[in-house]
């Protein structure tokens, strides 16, 4: 995990009508730019807040500037979240879903085919004959 430095509430506005808190932060951070999972945990752990109820808006990096800026919005309730945040942003940042053995499965499935399969030998393309190109005639050097 990337180590954090510090974390900045720039901005903290209540909106009453989609009962949630819009927050802007800024955080600072050492090392390489820490992937969304871990400034949602960071934002989290700090404010003491549920994952489930907290939605990463928008993380901006600038070229050469060990911070970044970010908006997020925590929901009052998981129903208010998902009945007013886009899908995409619900899923964004959250680690991708093992595929399991069903996937592997149909992995290995194809594979397991090709090998019971028996095998054709291969059917040689007719070999073209490769014509040369016709020569340019000579310039006479004189004419």
């Amino acid at each position: 995990m990337t180590p954090m430095a510090d974390l900045k509430i720039t901005s903290d506005r209540r909106n009453e009508l989609l009962r949630r808190r819009e927050l802007s932060f800024t955080l600072g951070y050492a090392g390489s730019t820490p992937s969304r999972s871990e400034v949602m945990g960071k934002v989290c752990a700090i404010l003491n807040l549920d994952e489930k109820k907290v939605v990463l808006d928008s993380v901006k990096t600038r070229f050469g500037e060990r911070k970044m800026l970010g908006i997020a919005r925590v929901y009052d309730e998981e129903e208010m979240l998902a009945k007013t945040e886009r899908p995409y942003l619900t899923e964004r940042g959250k680690p991708k879903a093992k595929e399991g053995a069903e996937a592997e499965a149909t992995k290995e499935a194809p594979k397991e085919a090709a090998k019971a399969a028996p095998k054709e030998p291969a059917k040689e393309a007719p070999k073209e004959v490769a014509k040369p190109a016709p020569k340019e005639p000579a310039k006479e050097a004189g004419a």
